[in-house]
């Protein structure tokens, strides 16, 4: 895709690949003679301005993706103590020495910008990005950072390790969510019940790892002076273009409008599965006992058909696809010693994404990579950009998940190649989920909300306070009697544990994907062109304008809310 206009030559090629194999303590002497060639650099014009830029976005794309390889491959071998190491060795010795080294390299670009005036339309969202960044760091929080990442790790191993037995054979969990979608009832509550009670032996442990990590998420807040680790988030993220009150205010549009909405689907499948009250392993199955959506046999059968779909959205994103498959940059199935979920990894010096899952069958799997690939096309895109700061998507999440989730939008039209004959009903469960997403996105938002401003109340008060987000937000579902299943359902949540914060973004996407939707049913190759022109800027532009380049507005209000959810509502009658 072409060069963002205005965007900098990419100056004379810097050193690369200072990564020689089995060389771990040789790095830090060569990355820390970069960053100090950096500093004494003497930089008097524009031109020597913004070739020491790319110059300093090229040493950061190398560390990163040292980073990102050792962080896939212990991601996919949680049981591998060597490749734990050789990740966590990587964070304390590297990204920890790193941490003061760019934080004089961002004071340097500043103090070169207050001498040397660059063009505002192509550096004003640099610029605030980098002041955000000075202003948090602290040496003092470099060590914190580091073991934070460490308890992290810790998550996954636990996590990575769940198994139950089941059908004969050791099974992950993730695999045990496919007995949920069994008409047989006494199979859904049985297997609910195995997977929740395995998660449950090592619920005291992640209790532990949880108090340790708020504990230590405080300290790094009240060390950069920001009062709570919600204020700190909302720095560290760059949420310039909204705020706390604004996300609040979000999870009030969404009790009104989408609750009442969700509970509205609920009672249909209440009344169609002919119960008294819907339970937890009741939400997953067909409401008309038709068998569950089991749209593949294996890995390759998914990334084909996925492949297939990407070409009839667009034939160039079909390429990309294609290439990544061919360069193995796909990790789709579930198994044992691999840690759960889903996400896009970025290998930053060679500019191409990798995608790793869980696969086990489902008609959810297939969502998933049409998500993820979404989320590659966005760092494909922009990887021609010369500043790693403009095409490091997670510069502005609530884009890159909008990227995502449009994705799977667009994909609609074409899932027949998976679902055949039942693509309706598959449509149908695609529109009631986003339904039933909204409302969970709101709870595991407002609980982290509540959790890092409300320190003192402890692990019993947080949990409390979890139970009456389920009441308030999901009241359609029966827990009586599961109260103490849903007093730790929150640890499930991943992105409480390994990316807190980070969730608020989905919904923000949803509302920009909801709106990418109805354009592409109004002109389908425009709204296509319009997603590409979007996700071609990376993340070089204020919120507002990158939703605007892509066809949407970003706006959360209830307002713009409920018209989205009346159309979501009828394509589900409709299905």
């Amino acid at each position: 895709m072409p060069q963002p206009a205005g965007a900098p030559p990419a100056g004379p090629e810097f050193p690369r690949q200072f990564v020689a194999a089995n060389a771990d303590f040789g790095i830090w002497q060569t990355v820390e003679g970069y960053y100090r060639n950096l500093l004494d650099r003497q930089v008097s014009t524009r031109e020597e301005l913004e070739v020491w830029l790319c110059q300093v976005s090229e040493l950061e794309a190398g560390i990163d993706e040292e980073r990102a390889k050792r962080h896939v491959d212990a991601t996919c071998h949680t049981d591998d103590e060597g490749r734990q190491h050789h990740y966590l060795w990587f964070v304390h010795n590297i990204d920890a020495n790193c941490q003061p080294w760019r934080n004089r390299i961002l004071r340097r670009y500043l103090e070169h910008v207050q001498r040397i005036p660059l063009p505002p339309q192509r550096y004003e969202v640099l610029t605030r990005r980098v002041r955000n960044t000075v202003e948090l760091y602290r040496d003092q929080n470099v060590p914190l950072l580091a073991e934070e990442a460490r308890l992290v790790t810790e998550y996954e191993r636990i996590t990575g390790a769940m198994t139950c037995e089941y059908a004969g054979r050791e099974q992950t969990l993730q695999q045990m969510a496919r007995y949920l979608e069994e008409p047989d009832r006494q199979v859904r509550e049985h297997t609910w019940r195995l997977a929740a009670d395995r998660f449950r032996e090592d619920t005291a442990r992640l209790d532990e790892l949880f108090e340790q990590m708020v504990a230590l998420r405080h300290r790094i807040a009240v060390q950069a002076d920001c009062g709570d680790y919600r204020n700190y988030m909302f720095k560290r993220y760059q949420r310039c273009d909204y705020s706390i009150e604004d996300c609040l205010t979000f999870h009030q549009a969404i009790e009104r409008v989408v609750v009442p909405a969700a509970r509205q689907l609920a009672e249909d499948r209440r009344r169609r599965l002919g119960l008294t009250a819907l339970r937890p392993w009741d939400l997953a199955v067909d409401p008309d006992g038709q068998p569950p959506l089991r749209p593949f046999e294996n890995d390759a059968q998914l990334a084909h058909g996925c492949a297939q779909i990407f070409r009839r959205v667009d034939p160039e994103l079909g390429k990309v696809f294609d290439t990544l498959r061919q360069r193995q940059l796909l990790d789709l199935g579930s198994r044992r010693g691999k840690a759960p979920g889903g996400y896009q990894e970025t290998f930053h010096e060679r500019r191409v994404p990798f995608i790793f899952m869980n696969a086990v069958g489902t008609e959810h799997d297939v969502r998933t990579l049409l998500h993820e690939g979404g989320h590659a096309f966005h760092t494909w895109a922009c990887r021609h950009e010369p500043l790693l700061a403009y095409r490091n998507c997670e510069s502005a999440i609530e884009f890159a998940e909008l990227a995502a989730m449009g994705m799977e939008c667009l994909a609609l039209p074409h899932t027949e190649l998976f679902f055949g004959e039942q693509t309706r009903r598959a449509t149908r469960r695609f529109f009631e989920r986003i339904i039933r997403f909204l409302p969970y996105m709101a709870r595991i938002d407002a609980f982290q909300h509540y959790v890092y401003t409300h320190i003192d109340e402890g692990l019993e008060g947080w949990k409390s306070y979890w139970q009456a987000l389920t009441r308030r937000f999901a009241p359609e579902v029966d827990h009586s009697g599961l109260e103490h299943y849903d007093r730790f359902a929150w640890q499930q949540k991943l992105h409480i544990y390994e990316v807190p914060f980070y969730y608020v973004e989905y919904g923000i996407a949803q509302l920009g994907a909801l709106q990418l939707w109805l354009n592409s049913r109004r002109d389908y190759e425009q709204a296509v062109a319009a997603y590409r022109n979007g996700l071609a800027l990376g993340v070089s532009r204020p919120l507002p304008e990158l939703f605007e380049a892509a066809g949407c507005r970003l706006d959360f209000s209830e307002q713009a809310l409920r018209p989205l959810v009346q159309a979501v509502m009828n394509e589900i009658e409709s299905a």
